[in-house]
């Protein structure tokens, strides 16, 4: 396959309503993949990937398919969406795809120790987590949520695993970024080209080499 020409499009409703339509080659794709192994594949060994979203979404297809496809990590062909399903999965060791609608809707009264037991990670993106959430999620699964910032134009940008506690952005490997006039711009293997893209968000720098999100 030629990764420059072989390639999907995906859909994004964008501000206006109206989709738009985002092509990524396989390159881009894969990009992508190898910089979440790098990141966090360590940590994944002989578990299996199961998934609240869709993998018609970005975030669902990268990291419920591509990513344990590529990384030869089993994976669940169907998607739960029931709190009932994640209790039935036991302490079998597992990596949790998520999103901040299911997450922030966790109800303490569950019985989630079986999952707690097998729990490897849990991923969130698609949108912000709340910090109260954040913190939920620690308490009832002894594990505190990777959050994934970025869009399905720019790719993956960088993750942070706070548990509700405020904690700045860190970039993916191989993502570069910087702060023009309050706003952040990036350049990534995910993207199109090499060049700088000036994405939407308001952003400061941060001590620790990371960035915080200012709107």
């Amino acid at each position: 396959l030629d990764p420059d020409r072989c390639a999907l499009v995906l859909f994004t409703s964008g501000s206006t309503g109206e989709p738009g339509a985002i092509r990524k080659t396989l390159r881009q794709l894969d990009n992508e993949v190898a910089a979440l192994e790098a990141q966090f594949g360590a940590a994944l060994a002989g578990t299996v990937v199961q998934g609240t979203v869709s993998h018609q979404h970005i975030y669902g297809l990268l990291f419920r398919l591509l990513w344990p496809l590529s990384s030869g990590r089993p994976f669940a062909r169907r998607r739960l969406s029931f709190n009932e399903q994640l209790v039935a999965l036991g302490d079998s060791p597992l990596v949790l795809v998520a999103s901040p609608a299911h997450l922030k809707r966790l109800p303490a009264n569950q019985d989630w120790s079986g999952l707690a037991r097998g729990l490897r990670a849990v991923f969130s993106s698609g949108g912000p987590l709340p910090a109260d959430a954040a913190h939920s999620v620690r308490a009832l699964w002894g594990q505190a949520a990777i959050e994934v910032f970025g869009s399905t134009e720019t790719g993956g940008i960088a993750w942070r695993q706070s548990g509700g506690a405020p904690k700045p952005w860190q970039a993916l490997p191989g993502v570069g970024w910087r702060i023009d006039a309050g706003q952040l711009v990036i350049r990534s293997p995910h993207l199109a080209d090499d060049g700088w893209l000036a994405t939407a968000d308001r952003a400061v720098a941060t001590a620790g080499g990371g960035f915080e999100l200012r709107g």
